[in-house]
Formats: C-alpha cells, sequence, structure tokens
C-alpha cells in the first residue's frame, strides 16, 4: 500500500486555511520522499496559533499559497492513502481550505494514527492523554524532534504508522476510512496580515497532536 502522510498548522480558530504543511510519501514500509514548507494563508494570525507553531506574519510573506501546495499534493496523493494523526482535523482543515476557492473536493481514503494506536496498540482502553502525539510518539520509540512543526510531526506520524506496522501483524486496508466532507461555513479571505488574540474557544484547534 502507498501513503502521503501530512501534518498541516493553521493560522487561526478558523481552522480554514494552513501556514504551513509536512508531507512524506511512503510505499509499502519505505520512505520515499519528503518535504516541507510554509504557506502564506491570506489571513490573519491569531496569538494562541502563533504561540503553538510560532510561525508569525513575516515568515510567511512571499511563501507559495494554498493553491499550489494543493495541486502538488493532488498529484502526489494519486493511488495513495492519506495518513495523519488526528486525521479529521488535518482533512477538514484542507476542505474547508478547498471549499472556500471553490476548488472541486476529491475523494480522500486516509489512516488516523490516532484510531490506529488505540485500536492495534492499546485494545481501545481508555488512554486519551497517551494517544497525543508526543506521547505516543515517545511510548512507541518514534523521534519528535520539535511539536508542532509541521516537518517534524509528519515524520513523527509516519514512525508511528510504520512502528505499528512492525511489531503488529494486521491489514492496514483494515483501517482505511472514507473522509465524508463537513458542511462548511465559508469565510470571506482577509488579506492584510497581523496577529490579533483569539476571540474564539481555543478548544477548536486542539488535536491530539
Amino acid at each position: 500500500m502507498k501513503y502521503i502522510v501530512l501534518d498541516v498548522e493553521t493560522p487561526n480558530s478558523k481552522n480554514d486555511c494552513i501556514c504551513s504543511i509536512g508531507v512524506q510519501l511512503i510505499d509499502d514500509d519505505k520512505i520515499v520522499d519528503e518535504w516541507y514548507t510554509l504557506v502564506d494563508p491570506e489571513d490573519i494570525f491569531e496569538d494562541f496559533n502563533v504561540s503553538i507553531h510560532h510561525i508569525k506574519p513575516h515568515m510567511v510573506e512571499g511563501a507559495p499559497k494554498f493553491e499550489e501546495i494543493w495541486n502538488k499534493i493532488l498529484c502526489q496523493s494519486h493511488g495513495r492513502v492519506f495518513v495523519a494523526h488526528n486525521a479529521e482535523f488535518d482533512l477538514t482543515v484542507l476542505a474547508k481550505a478547498l471549499s472556500n476557492r471553490k476548488l472541486p473536493l476529491p475523494e480522500m481514503n486516509y489512516i488516523c494514527t490516532v484510531d490506529l494506536a488505540r485500536r492495534i496498540h492499546y485494545n481501545y482502553e481508555n488512554v486519551k492523554g497517551d494517544l497525543v502525539l508526543s506521547n505516543l510518539s515517545k511510548n512507541l520509540g518514534v523521534e519528535l524532534e520539535e511539536h508542532h512543526n509541521a516537518l517534524f510531526d509528519t515524520r513523527a506520524c509516519a514512525g508511528i504508522l510504520l512502528r505499528l506496522m512492525e511489531i503488529y501483524d494486521f491489514n492496514p486496508a483494515d483501517y482505511v476510512h472514507k473522509f465524508r466532507y463537513p458542511k462548511i461555513k465559508q469565510h470571506r479571505y482577509n488579506h492584510k496580515f497581523g496577529c490579533k488574540p483569539s476571540t474564539e474557544n481555543i478548544s477548536k484547534i486542539a488535536k491530539n497532536g
């Protein structure tokens, strides 16, 4: 099976655009490519988000915009299963970004490493805290160099997938889900760069990663 592993970081609590992304391509059990880029979200940055990933508005000036990044992802994802840690979060961010730009919504099949670890490694035990990316990586002996850096988070997610495949005998195809696009409230772009305090419940940005 072939996979495209990714992690995105968002500039604000709307979670409908990205300011960085990391990607790894895996063929069976071999990492064959990886890349990372900052992304111009064409929207504001909120202080809470900046405190998480440390990406500031001036850092994305001149960075590729979402459309450029998505074209690359779309080409590389052909014939591959998406993989992410708490995949619903990352894929929903992508879905919102696509919808806001009126771009086609492709079919996406995915494996969530939170779900996979809960079922395979923890046998459905109530171990919510242990499924956080940093804790799960440590438990499985997978390196996570800098949490909330999209490249390092992607590497850790890929490492978790490969480590589980190494330890346990299971068919990854049995854990593939079809992504169901949510009903999305579209937001108008705010092309002015800057930071502002988050005015929404910070739990909206929280994810297991």
